[in-house]
């Protein structure tokens, strides 16, 4: 993995080196550029390149976060029979009930026990002791 991951990024780094040469050549041709200076200034690009590899490889490194929000409690923002809108954690989401032969009503309280695609599964959160 590590080294496709590695022939990747270059791949993706192809084009920038080609500007940066084709530049770095029209510079030392129209401006009288000297011909080392301007392959140090070539190296130099590549290598920030190279460098930046370890800063892709550790961004890729860490899991996704999952978007789903799996134990979240929320408000049914229509009735669900069984399916609809709830908003949970400051979003809409679409819902479907969990169980379909209990619908809920609007403003009422849900827990999210799953996800399917972006439609959350809820049902009736427990009630809070008053």
């Amino acid at each position: 993995m590590a080294t496709l991951t590695l022939a990747r990024y270059l791949l993706w780094q192809l084009p920038g080196w080609a500007v940066a040469a084709a530049l770095l050549a029209g510079a030392t041709w129209a401006l009288g550029l000297d011909a080392w200076l301007a392959a140090g200034l070539f190296g130099a690009y590549v290598t920030k390149d190279l460098a930046m590899f370890r800063v892709y490889r550790a961004a890729l490194a860490r899991p996704p976060r999952r978007p789903w929000p799996i134990g979240a409690t929320g408000l049914a923002v229509e009735a669900l029979t069984p399916s609809g809108y709830v908003r949970v954690n400051g979003e809409l989401w679409a819902a479907t009930l969990v169980d379909p032969g209990a619908p809920l009503p609007a403003g009422a309280p849900v827990v999210v026990r799953d996800a399917r695609g972006l439609t959350l599964l809820v049902e009736a959160a427990p009630p809070t002791g008053s």
